[in-house]
């Protein structure tokens, strides 16, 4: 009785011994959502170190919404979507003689904010 009861032990203790987890999660980004009528010309700047010239390749498509369903107003909208670090940063959206926006906004980690544009 004693050998068969080690032997069940021991057995137990090999297979928990053996057993190893392993998750893996979604990586979220920080992302900065801009939305409006006609981005496509627009420059963006993102404090002193970044700034880009909106085209028609750096567009986001639309991937929400319901089949059957109205368009919302998201849908009718040009977007773009960029990476940033999180932290707090200072956005300007301007145009060829006007700025558009000029906000500082804090974005945590994982945080995806939205601007929207009005023309």
């Amino acid at each position: 009785m004693r050998i068969t009861l080690t032997i069940v032990f021991m057995a137990l203790l090999a297979g928990c011994g053996g057993y190893q987890e392993r998750t893996v999660g979604v990586e979220e980004e920080t992302a900065l959502v801009i939305r409006g009528e006609s981005l496509v010309g627009l420059t963006v700047s993102i404090d002193s170190g970044f700034t880009t010239v909106i085209g028609e390749d750096d567009l986001t498509k639309f991937k929400m919404g319901i089949l059957g369903s109205a368009n919302s107003e998201a849908e009718d909208l040009e977007t773009i979507t960029l990476k940033i670090d999180s932290g707090q940063h200072r956005i300007i959206v301007s145009g060829a003689d006007t700025t558009h926006l000029d906000k500082v906004l804090y974005f945590t980690h994982g945080q995806t904010r939205e601007l929207r544009i009005r023309q």
